[in-house]
Order: structure tokens, then C-alpha cells, then sequence
């Protein structure tokens, strides 16, 4: 059972992590003027339209395929560290012990919960995939063809499955950020949530949130 201290910090966390970005995703229907990722996506439609009309379908895959090298990357550096994480506990008494930590009970489940924060991780990350290889393989396709099948134009149709992409990239890799934030909290639980509170602040400020209007 976790002290009321580390409940804390895990709530803290929890609001930060899922409780932040739930947020910021419904804030990105209801109110789109303030959200970077709203004309990010619009902008996505639009090139993906231009590059359409100019016959140049082969420059959005080229752009796709550097995505999803990136993409394959954080996906496979997440699997080594749940791998690694796992291993340590198979040493776990004697690696707390090294660490100065005597509540295994702590520890363990700031392992666990590590780890299922890298799998949700991971599966974001397969996702984005997903969506990256659809919209590369479709692209090439006729644009008439798309409209036939899904009763939207192309590019509407292509933009929509690479924005659901980039969104599944963005949880993914803010997920592999914040769950790495969690080996501070093995160390110092006050240490943990400051930064924790600091990085969810820094992202708001510098990443997501527009001051003027679109």
C-alpha cells in the first residue's frame, strides 16, 4: 500500500499525463483557435491536397517514410526499455538495496507502473504506424478512387488518417517522456512530481497552446 505522500505524486502524475492531454484533445474540437495542433492538422490537409493537385504523391510518401523511421525508432527503444525495466526485477531486493530504498513494495510497483506506461506507450506508437503506412500506401492511389470508396475527397480523407496518426505519435512519445520521469520518482518523490508539474507546464506554454487566435 503506498504512502500518502506517493499517492499523491501518482495522482499528480495521472492528472498531469492522462488528465492533461484528455483535456487537450477535447479542447482541440471545442476551441481550436487556441490549439497549435488545430491549423498543424489543417496544414497537414492542405499540403497533402497541393501535393495531390500537382501530381506529386510520391513527395508525401518521402515524407512518410522519415516519420516512420522516427517512429520505429521510439517504438523499438520502448520495447529494450520494458525488457530492461523487467529485468531488473529479477535483482530488484539488491538493486533497492544499492539505491538506498527499503520499501520493495514501493518499488516494485513503481517498476510495474513504469512499465505499463511504456506499453501504452508502445501501443500508440503502433498505431501512428499504422495510420502512417495507410496514408503512404493510399496517396498513390487515384484521388477519384478515394472519393468513390469513402464519399470524401482525398485529400480530406488522407489528411484525417494522417492527423489520427500524428496524434497517436504526439500520446506515444509524450508517453515515453513522462514514463521515463518515473525513475526520479524511485529516487525522490518530491524531485518526481516538480518535474513532472514543470514539463506539463513547459509543454502547455511552448508547445500547445496558441496567445492569438489563429
Amino acid at each position: 500500500m503506498l504512502d500518502a505522500l506517493n499517492i499523491t505524486a501518482l495522482a499528480i502524475y495521472l492528472l498531469c499525463f492522462a488528465g492533461y492531454h484528455g483535456t487537450y484533445f477535447i479542447l482541440l474540437k471545442k476551441c481550436p483557435h487556441r490549439a497549435v495542433k488545430a491549423y498543424i492538422n489543417k496544414l497537414r490537409e492542405d499540403g497533402i491536397e497541393y501535393m495531390i493537385k500537382r501530381g506529386d504523391q510520391i513527395v508525401v510518401v518521402q515524407a512518410l517514410r522519415d516519420a516512420i523511421m522516427v517512429c520505429n525508432l521510439f517504438a523499438s527503444s520502448t520495447l529494450i526499455f520494458i525488457g530492461a525495466i523487467l529485468n531488473l526485477l529479477i535483482n530488484m531486493d539488491k538493486l533497492a538495496r544499492n539505491m538506498g530504498v527499503w520499501n520493495l513494495h514501493h518499488f516494485q510497483f513503481k517498476i510495474l507502473f513504469m512499465v505499463g506506461v511504456l506499453s501504452v506507450s508502445f501501443i500508440f506508437l503502433v498505431s501512428a504506424l499504422r495510420y502512417y503506412r495507410l496514408v503512404a500506401v493510399l496517396v498513390m492511389a487515384p484521388p477519384e478512387s478515394i472519393q468513390k470508396y469513402t464519399g470524401e475527397p482525398a485529400h480530406r480523407y488522407l489528411g484525417k488518417a494522417l492527423n489520427s496518426g500524428c496524434t497517436y505519435y504526439t500520446l506515444g512519445s509524450r508517453g515515453l517522456i513522462y514514463s521515463l520521469l518515473i525513475l526520479l520518482w524511485l529516487v525522490n518523490t518530491e524531485a518526481f512530481v516538480a518535474v513532472v508539474v514543470g514539463i506539463t507546464i513547459l509543454l502547455a506554454k511552448y508547445r500547445d497552446f496558441r496567445h492569438k487566435a489563429c
